[in-house]
């Protein structure tokens, strides 16, 4: 089955004689337009993509990332799929020594704080002296590497799982650790999501919510409801294919009931919460500073605040003002949007010396995206809590009868798109022996 991410997909009518002997055929097999008849995809919002959320406002050229946005070079699927579509991608520049670190009212260049990491004035150990945070960081799982690579892959988890935090999963620290480099060979792919669906001709039915899936014998019901209607349609299939959030799909019935384990894995699995505030500019201002990319770290609400390289043909700047993960994110969660831009202008204006009126005056266009309040994700991305990585991961993605789980939460590390990718391809492989 063809996969979007984070979409609820229904892989329908799957025949044995028609499926591919291989999960891993590509657009341009020779079978692909016959797929293409049996294969219905739910979406229950009205586009491509999910938590992939290119937005781009109408008669306007400038554009921004609201969800996923960086794409490593080592993440093999998914620059198949960039290859196969011919795609250009944007490099991603994630440090700037221009850039600014704005800590206990201190305002400081990246390059300084590179140089000199004490300058920060924090309180460390003796060892941990004239060290950055990721010198620290990388040392500390260097440790941990070393026994990674001696290991047996669950002996290595079970002993670990204690430790993972709700901040950051220790497996999605560990992939990008295993990335050498990986900050410089970071790329950004403007409307990823849409060349899928040019490839899915009538094969997606969008604006409609699932609200049961029902198995019997050897065909499953599934019953969604689209706008407007007072009474709900129903889609007979051989296999569902569900690869929404988990907790998207605790919204779905289930009869016969999911199995305990599985209920109680997708009630409990723990998400991390995002926000994302970017603003459209007149002016750069940030190249004032000599700034031309990168990222300006704070301890103020905005946190992470990112200068978008890439040049519009109308010359405006697109800056993601804020850029914050869980109980960070969650600090803008009561907020209205205005209070929301009051904070990061403000916060702009502290580290680059400027007014707030005039932030206000060149960047008078605004986006912001709460993914904790979106109402098909349901947060942002899987994030285990200790020992979940032990006890929920397989049965995350274990199928109850003719009904199979995909998406970033069942497969490692979390928080990629690659990762929605890898899972699409164990829940199709899974089918096709199945069938």
């Amino acid at each position: 089955s063809i996969v979007l991410f984070q979409i609820l997909l229904l892989v329908g009518l799957l025949s044995a004689k028609r499926f591919p002997r291989m999960p891993e055929y590509c657009l341009h097999d020779k079978d692909y337009e016959e797929l293409l008849k049996i294969v219905t995809i739910l979406e229950a919002s009205d586009r491509v993509g999910g938590r992939i959320r290119t937005y781009r406002p109408e008669g306007q050229d400038w554009y921004v990332e609201l969800g996923a946005m960086r794409l490593p070079k080592s993440h093999r699927l998914v620059r198949e799929f960039i290859t196969q579509f011919n795609l250009k991608l944007n490099p991603f520049i994630q440090t700037d020594d221009n850039a600014w670190y704005f800590f206990n009212h201190t305002r400081i260049r990246a390059e300084e704080v590179i140089r000199n990491p004490d300058i920060l004035n924090y309180t460390v150990k003796p060892s941990e002296r004239g060290k950055s945070a990721t010198q620290l960081y990388r040392e500390t799982l260097n440790k941990a590497m070393k026994t990674f690579h001696t290991t047996n892959c669950m002996e290595y988890l079970a002993k670990y799982d204690s430790f993972s935090t709700k901040s950051l999963p220790l497996l999605i620290l560990l992939d990008a650790f295993s990335l050498t480099g990986w900050l410089f060979r970071l790329h950004f792919l403007p409307g990823f999501s849409r060349t899928f669906q040019k490839a899915l001709p009538n094969v997606i039915r969008f604006n409609c919510t699932v609200e049961k899936i029902i198995r019997k014998g050897n065909k499953v019901r599934v019953s969604y409801r689209t706008l407007n209607t007072l009474a709900p349609s129903v889609i007979t299939a051989d296999y569902v294919l569900v690869t929404s959030t988990a907790r998207a799909t605790r919204s779905i019935q289930f009869l016969p009931p999911l199995s305990p384990p599985k209920a109680q894995v997708l009630r409990s699995v723990h998400y991390g919460s995002s926000t994302k505030i970017a603003l459209a500019c007149s002016e750069k201002f940030w190249e004032k500073d000599g700034i031309r990319g990168g990222q300006s770290i704070t301890d103020r609400p905005s946190r992470f605040i990112y200068y978008l390289s890439h040049n519009f043909t109308s010359g405006m700047g697109v800056i993601l003002a804020s850029y914050t993960w869980n109980n960070d994110a969650k600090y803008f969660l009561p907020l209205t949007d205005e209070a929301s831009l009051e904070v990061v202008l403000q916060d702009l204006s502290d580290i680059h010396q400027m007014s707030k009126e005039y932030l206000q005056y060149i960047c008078d266009q605004h986006v912001i995206e709460k993914w904790e309040l979106d109402r098909h994700a349901m947060g942002a991305f899987a994030a285990f809590t200790p020992y979940q990585f032990v006890d929920y991961s397989q049965a995350l993605f274990e199928q109850e009868g003719r009904v199979h789980f995909a998406g970033e939460h069942t497969a490692q590390p979390h928080a990629w798109i690659d990762t929605s990718i890898k899972s699409a391809v164990r829940a199709a492989s899974n089918i096709h022996h199945d069938s």
